[in-house]
């Protein structure tokens, strides 16, 4: 029910950018909900970032053209102090660690010198793979026709199996699904942490990331962090289910 449903919104308030601010950096579709920032909302942190002359990097590794692991409509928003930094990880080359990135000269000449000294002698034989597949445009097909596909049908086994196992009248809300292969499951008013909850699922043989490991940098106190987990969806189908009906009779037991 959409009632079990949320979505992530910035919080304009608390973002300052001034002549301290080295780069912002976000990603898009988030890791590790999926998340999705609309056009409008790049847009402002863009504005407000260029009054110093600070850079925007976006993390677009989930991103179109590929992966192309979005699952609404997206594009992506260029400016002068926007560089987007795309990965072909996700889209069959892992291990050859090809990236693209997409800004203004001044930004890229500044990265590709880093990256000059970080790998002298860089391998040539991903970035042929990634020449040809890109040229003939099998890797946007494979993207939009066999990698989305793939995972839209994991997460709607696993919304599926949750709304199902899980009782309406229980506080637990799954992040709306816009992109990557994670789903962000969280458990309002949990009474234990996140950490105490990924030991008990993991005696049960179901293995999830303890959300409070993706809130760096937060100062103050805030329960919500150790309230969320992060919820791979790389299992086979059976898997997912399986693993979706142990969580779900653990946290009923817990609360």
């Amino acid at each position: 029910a959409e009632s079990h449903r949320f979505k992530y919104c910035p919080d304009f308030s608390q973002l300052v950018i001034d002549e301290n601010t080295g780069c912002v950096i976000f990603s898009r579709p988030c890791n590790p909900t999926g998340n999705v920032i609309s056009a409008d909302q790049v847009k402002k942190i863009a504005d407000r970032a260029a009054v110093y002359d600070v850079p925007v990097f976006v993390d677009a590794a989930y991103a179109p053209p590929y992966p192309g692991l979005n699952f609404v409509e997206m594009v992506p928003i260029f400016g002068d102090n926007i560089c987007h930094c795309m990965s072909l990880s996700k889209a069959g080359l892992p291990g050859e660690r090809i990236g693209i990135a997409i800004g203004d000269e001044r930004i890229i000449e500044v990265l590709q010198a880093f990256q000059t000294n970080m790998c002298i002698h860089s391998p040539r034989y991903g970035q042929a793979i990634a020449t040809d597949a890109i040229n003939s445009g099998a890797l946007a097909e494979i993207s939009t026709e066999v990698i989305r596909p793939f995972y839209q049908n994991k997460f709607s086994i696993l919304e599926s199996t949750l709304s199902k196992a899980l009782p309406k009248n229980l506080p637990w809300f799954l992040h709306r699904f816009e992109g990557a292969i994670f789903a962000w499951l969280w458990l309002k008013d949990l009474p234990m942490t996140d950490w105490e909850l990924y030991q008990k699922l993991k005696q049960v043989g179901v293995i999830v990331v303890p959300g409070s490991s993706f809130f760096p940098g937060l100062r103050e106190e805030w329960s919500h962090k150790q309230e969320c987990i992060r919820i791979s969806l790389t299992a086979s189908d059976e898997d997912i289910k399986e693993g979706m009906e142990r969580l779900a009779k653990m946290i009923i037991s817990i609360f």
